[in-house]
C-alpha cells in the first residue's frame, strides 16, 4: 500500500474512533470513568500512531469530547474520592 493510502485509511481508523466515544458519550448511559478509560486508550492509540503528536490528540480529540460532555450529560462521580479525568485540563 502506498504511503498516501496508508496515512489515509489511519485517519479515517482514528475518525471511526473518535465517533464510536462520542457515540457512548451521547447515546449511553456509561459512567463518565469508563468513557475516561475508552478515552485514554484512544490517546495512546494516536501517540503510538503519531509519536511525538501529543498536542494533536489534545487540541482536536480531548476538546472534542470535553465538549461534548458538558452539553449532553448531566452524570458526574458520586462515589468515593475525586479522581483525575483523561480530557480535563
Amino acid at each position: 500500500m502506498e504511503p498516501q493510502a496508508q496515512c489515509r485509511e489511519a485517519l479515517d481508523e482514528m475518525s471511526r474512533e473518535a465517533d464510536r466515544i462520542v457515540n457512548l458519550i451521547l447515546h449511553t448511559n456509561m459512567p463518565r470513568v469508563d468513557i475516561d478509560i475508552q478515552i485514554e486508550n484512544f490517546r495512546e492509540a494516536c501517540a503510538r500512531r503519531w509519536p511525538g503528536c501529543d498536542g494533536l490528540f489534545e487540541m482536536v480529540y480531548a476538546s472534542r469530547f470535553r465538549r461534548i460532555w458538558e452539553q449532553w450529560q448531566q452524570e458526574r462521580p458520586t462515589d468515593g474520592e475525586p479522581w483525575e479525568s483523561a480530557w480535563d485540563e
